[in-house]
C-alpha cells in the first residue's frame, strides 16, 4: 500500500514538475544575453568582494602578527593578537574562495553570450535585378555577428 502511495506521489510530481522543465529550456536571444549580463556582473561582485576580503585579511595579520611580536618581546604575549593572526586567515580563505567562484561565472557568461550570438535569426534581402519575376526580395537566414 505504501508503494502506491509513493508511486502516485512520484508520478504527480514528475506531471507538475514536466512544463517547468520545458519552459525553462526555452530561451531567446534576449534573454541569453540578460543571463550573460547578470552572471558577468555576479562574477564581478564576487572577485572582487574576494579581492577585497584577502586584502583585509592581510593588513589583520600584519597589524597583529607585529604586534603580537612586540608584546612577546618584553614576554608578555598576547592572546588577542594570536585570535586576530587567526581571524585574518579565515578572512583571506574566504575572500580566496569567493574570487575562486567567480571564474564559473565569467565562463559561464561567455558561453551564455556565445550562444545569443548563434541565435540570431532575420530576413536578408536578396540582390536580384528589379523585373526578375515573381521571387522573393527576402530569404529567412541564420546569421553569426562577430564584434570585434
Amino acid at each position: 500500500m505504501k508503494t502506491h502511495i509513493a508511486l502516485a506521489f512520484l508520478i504527480s510530481a514528475l506531471l507538475v514538475s514536466t512544463p517547468f522543465i520545458a519552459s525553462a529550456q526555452e530561451m531567446t536571444k534576449q534573454g541569453y544575453l540578460e543571463k550573460s549580463r547578470k552572471q558577468k556582473r555576479t562574477g564581478f561582485i564576487l572577485l572582487g568582494g574576494g579581492t577585497a576580503f584577502v586584502g583585509v585579511g592581510a593588513i589583520v595579520i600584519a597589524t597583529n602578527t607585529v604586534s603580537y611580536t612586540i608584546t612577546c618581546i618584553g614576554l608578555n604575549c598576547s592572546q588577542t593578537a594570536g585570535n586576530g593572526v587567526e581571524a585574518g586567515g579565515v578572512m583571506i580563505l574566504i575572500g580566496a574562495l569567493s574570487a575562486a567562484a567567480s571564474i564559473p561565472l565569467f565562463i559561464s557568461a561567455g558561453n551564455n553570450r556565445k550562444k545569443a550570438a548563434e541565435m540570431s535569426f532575420s530576413n536578408e534581402p536578396i540582390y536580384v535585378p528589379k523585373y526578375a519575376g515573381n521571387l522573393p526580395r527576402a530569404v529567412p537566414s541564420i546569421t553569426l555577428k562577430i564584434r570585434i
